[in-house]
């Protein structure tokens, strides 16, 4: 009796095993749906800005970031929203900030957060 619960046993543990194996495996997989948190974070703009063909003039933003989009909010008032793409980054960043080209919003990068934006 005791080696068929032993058996049992092995059985369970290496059934949860490859349960553990395949859902790790799924969860990195590319077609795996990852969801990222919705963060908030408050951005000073000091030059005027182009995100997603929507300028961005100099204040204090609200900036909102959700799974598909960010919105810039000021003064409860949407005044930019784009859809954008999640990337990882190696290290967290020290703080919230925006990675601009010419003028352009390229990236939104979130304070603590090794996760950051590409506007698409």
């Amino acid at each position: 009796m005791h080696h068929g619960m032993n058996f049992v046993s092995k059985v369970a543990v290496a059934t949860a095993i490859t349960a553990i194996l395949a859902f790790s495996a799924s969860a990195k997989g590319k077609d795996a749906s990852v969801q990222h948190p919705n963060l908030t974070t408050t951005l000073n703009v000091m030059d005027p800005l182009t995100i997603g063909g929507q300028t961005l003039r100099p204040g204090t933003y609200t900036v909102k970031a959700t799974d598909a989009n960010v919105s810039f909010v000021q003064n409860g008032k949407t005044v930019a929203q784009v859809n954008v793409e999640w990337k990882d980054a190696t290290n967290k960043s020290q703080s919230s900030n925006l990675l601009a080209d010419s003028g352009n919003v390229k990236e939104i990068h979130f304070g603590g957060q090794s996760r950051y934006v590409v506007i698409e």
